[in-house]
């Protein structure tokens, strides 16, 4: 079983306009609310394309009913620690001319000691029945920036394969844990290791120092430019597709999503690239934060191409 961790759940509510005026008036041409945060986000790709999935973490008691109620409708497992506060929204402004997204997101409100000590114990209790452990997305206040090296600690000691999608600290510390695969944008990557990204050789030549610390891969989408996937002794490219994109956001948890269905399939390296942009890929089809599904999924993957470099 794939087990997510998301540690800020939100609301997306996604905003769809045509050609942006800042300062401006601008008029809305659609609007849509998703229960989102990165791993459950993760646990709904998986879901819909049959992966048997549940989704742990913190749940806030002003407005996490939303995120329940959502889970339910679509018979995702879930088991959260009930923190105080109000469920943060995140405002998500797409420009379809232009196919920009401007993200205004909350950073989510105080959870206290007692909290995260609740958090690892919850953890600990589903390392038993999980495969592969996926820590993704930002924390809120309170949260330490060691938080994922520590659960990777605790998943290594199991012999579970761990895969790290984060941001600044919460990457550079998760790394020292030696988490099985690390998935960055390609901002992120850029802000992490303050090394500036032009080229596809500069994007191995971290990697594989990142790789020498002992995770085993290094996945980096990077947006227009594809994704690329590194190990030890190889490194892999998939150009994007030309697509009719509707939405963008969830399109890096869905590449997520591919990946742990490759690991889990136990394909090989191109083929975990190759899933995991056919899941992101699909996702970028659907408007707001709605992702990939099965046909989706059958209708890309032929269309994916994998380069090795």
């Amino acid at each position: 079983m794939v087990t997510t961790l998301t540690l800020n759940p939100c609301i997306d509510k996604t905003i769809t306009f045509d050609n942006f005026s800042y300062g401006g008036t601008n008029k809305v041409l659609s609007v849509r609310s998703d229960v989102s945060g990165k791993g459950v986000n993760v646990s709904i790709a998986l879901h819909q394309l049959g992966e048997e999935t549940i989704c742990i973490g913190f749940n806030y008691s002003d407005g996490g009913e939303t995120v329940a109620k959502s889970l339910n409708r679509q018979g995702i497992l879930y088991d959260f620690v009930e923190v105080e506060g109000e469920l943060r929204t995140n405002i998500k402004a797409f420009d379809q001319i232009s196919r920009v997204m401007t993200e205004f997101n909350e950073s989510g409100r105080l959870v206290n000691e007692e909290a995260i000590v609740k958090l690892y114990e919850k953890v600990e209790s589903y390392l038993d029945k999980t495969s592969i452990l996926v820590l993704n997305g930002s924390v809120p206040a309170g949260v330490p920036n060691d938080i994922y090296k520590n659960i990777i600690e605790m998943a290594n000691k199991r012999g579970i394969k761990t895969i790290l999608d984060a941001a600044d600290e919460l990457l550079v510390e998760g790394i020292k844990a030696k988490p099985y695969v690390i998935k960055p944008n390609k901002d992120e990557f850029e802000s992490a290791f303050h090394k500036k990204i032009n080229t596809k050789e500069d994007v191995i030549h971290i990697a594989r120092d990142i790789i020498n610390q002992g995770v085993s891969y290094v996945c980096v989408s990077m947006g227009k430019a594809g994704a690329i996937l590194v190990t030890k002794d190889q490194a892999y490219l998939a150009p994007p597709l030309k697509l009719d994109i509707k939405g963008v956001q969830g399109a890096g948890d869905s590449l997520v999503a591919g990946i742990c269905l490759a690991i889990d399939k136990g394909l090989s390296d191109a083929e975990m690239l190759k899933y995991g942009v056919t899941v992101a890929s699909g996702s970028l089809l659907h408007e707001g934060t709605r992702l990939c599904e099965k046909k989706d999924f059958d209708d890309i993957y032929q269309q994916i191409v994998i380069e090795k470099l």
